[in-house]
């Protein structure tokens, strides 16, 4: 669909839209949930319905405080459509459209936010329709692209689920490099604790996307492990060439990165960002080549 427009979550996330077309008249917010984590079909219903309705209330700019619907602003709004526009219509695209139960609710709760709302971004003539796989692939407008554009939104999406629930086990040998960092740089304590807590995040995304591409893709998961491999072997050149690899910090990325790309760039796009990072962040916690500082402290 010539015009489609991505919605990237950074820097301060996407505010409820995961894209849109027709400049700027047409939004999209898409969902992946879990199916296998659903054993009851109530309860995937109600994860649909609630997961919409919240989109839609973050387009409309509300938001309920106790139980009463309150306008908010949505500032992200502004930076996304292009000024003057507003969304004529908004489809809601879902891998699992099953159940006749998850429509009356969502179209209940849009018009009765339409009347809450200042409407700012969506018109007051607005329409919004549920898209599951056999709709979607049955509109003529959605093209190899577009379906490729909302898959790689509901996989990232999958991913960052998933990696919310990891626990990093055992990340001693990371501990001590950071600990030993703050010991050699005792001036920028903030950034080190900012730059800490961005790589386990980052980290357990990485973990995440291992196990996913595992469940769901063995082939390019079997990619994702030579990758890994190639990412090893440059990295671990670059640090042992060095008398103070944690300055090599940024190369390392920009490695990991490259080779990332490389194998899953046209496919993933900038979500290879933080898998990249995350795999810097693991090699620093599990790589056996040791940080140390003048006077022979080290971390191995």
């Amino acid at each position: 669909m010539l015009g489609f427009q991505t919605i990237p979550s950074k820097p301060q996330g996407d505010a409820g839209l995961d894209g849109f077309s027709h400049v700027g008249t047409q939004g999209y917010c898409c969902y992946g949930p879990e199916l296998k984590t659903y054993r009851q079909t109530r309860s995937l219903e109600k994860a649909i319905v609630d997961k919409f309705k919240s989109d839609l209330r973050r387009l409309l700019e509300l938001e309920f405080k106790k139980t009463v619907l309150t306008c908010c602003e949505n500032a992200e709004m502004a930076t996304i459509l292009p000024v003057g526009k507003k969304l004529m219509h908004v489809d809601l695209v879902v891998n699992w459209f099953e159940s006749h139960r998850v429509v009356g609710p969502i179209h209940t709760a849009f018009l009765e936010y339409k009347q809450s709302s200042k409407l700012r971004y969506i018109d007051a003539n607005a329409t919004v329709a549920i898209i599951g796989p056999t709709e979607l692939a049955n509109r003529w407008s959605v093209d190899e692209l577009t379906l490729v554009r909302a898959q790689q939104k509901i996989f990232y999406q999958s991913v960052q689920d998933t990696a919310k629930t990891l626990v990093i086990e055992n990340p001693k040998t990371f501990d001590e490099k950071m600990t030993l960092l703050k010991d050699i740089r005792p001036d920028q304590l903030q950034a080190i604790n900012s730059l800490v807590d961005q790589f386990l995040n980052k980290w357990r995304m990485s973990l995440a996307f291992d196990i996913k591409l595992n469940e769901t893709m063995p082939g390019l998961h079997q990619a994702l492990e030579a990758s890994r491999s190639r990412i090893v072997t440059r990295i671990a050149a670059l640090m042992l060439a060095s008398s103070a690899p944690w300055t090599e910090l940024g190369k390392a990325e920009e490695i990991s990165r490259a080779v990332l790309d490389a194998e899953f760039g046209s496919t993933y796009g900038s979500m290879m960002q933080d898998i990249a990072a995350g795999e810097v962040a693991r090699l620093i916690g599990e790589c056996s080549i040791g940080w140390s500082r003048p006077g022979g402290m080290n971390a191995n």
